[in-house]
């Protein structure tokens, strides 16, 4: 028999402690898992941008809760995992500020851009009994680029799988499972985001502003090809 978790329920949580406890109550079994883990930094080059990056407490403080009657109840916190994911990760992209909120036409962002990352669903199996003796974790994020006035860029959505072997518990292995999902994900957006058709056509565009800007417009001549900027026109001495 499988337990198949479909739904969650997103809930703020002051713990910041890491742990991994199986705790037995009365009608069956609670089990906490703390999401914990490091992640390699990707060896990409970082794009000259600056953007801005939202991480609202619905990313931050995520906790999956779900109750089976009788059998089990399962308390999943993603939160400081997805910080430290998507610091490291969009910190490697681009140079990055943390911001509060989405950019608006009256409230415009400095930056050239303001990601907003959100996690849409998480999904995970465990085996209570038979033979199949695998922890498996399923997520799906969405990584949300607007413009300094607010506009929508793209909104992209990523996933990502992981699966680990039971050995001594399945709260050390749903952990590890979530880690390899993570990671999957971090890779993903690692090579994948700027190559998205609207990404390349926003970082084209913030490219042309910048060659523009630094752009010193000089007028081409005869003799140099060049002439400065304080030169006048008008007919020879001679």
């Amino acid at each position: 028999m499988m337990l198949r978790i479909r739904s969650y329920r997103p809930k703020i949580s002051a713990r910041s402690t890491v742990a991994v406890l199986g705790l037995f109550c009365l009608g069956g079994c609670a089990s906490q898992v703390e999401v914990d883990a490091e992640f390699p930094r990707p060896l990409i080059e970082q794009l000259p941008l600056t953007v801005g990056i939202v991480l609202d407490e619905t990313l931050t403080e995520y906790e999956h809760h779900e109750d089976i009657p009788e059998q089990i109840t399962w308390t999943i916190r993603l939160g400081a995992a997805n910080r430290v994911m998507l610091e490291q990760l969009l910190g490697t992209l681009f140079m990055t500020v943390p911001v509060d909120a989405i950019p608006t036409a009256d409230s415009q962002s400095e930056h050239d851009g303001v990601i907003k990352p959100e996690l849409e669903r998480f999904e995970f199996e465990v085996p209570v009994r038979g033979r199949d003796n695998f922890a498996e974790v399923w997520m799906q994020y969405r990584l949300k680029l607007y413009e300094p006035d607010g506009d929508l860029i793209v909104d992209w959505p990523v996933s990502g799988y992981g699966k680990s072997e039971i050995m001594r518990d399945r709260e050390g292995s749903l952990n590890e499972a979530a880690v390899v999902a993570l990671r999957e994900v971090g890779a993903a957006i690692a090579t994948q985001f700027p190559s998205q058709p609207e990404v390349e056509y926003w970082l084209r565009e913030r490219q042309n502003q910048v060659q523009v800007a630094d752009s010193s417009f000089l007028i081409p001549t005869e003799d140099t090809g060049l002439v400065n900027e304080d030169s006048t026109t008008g007919t020879n001495d001679d």
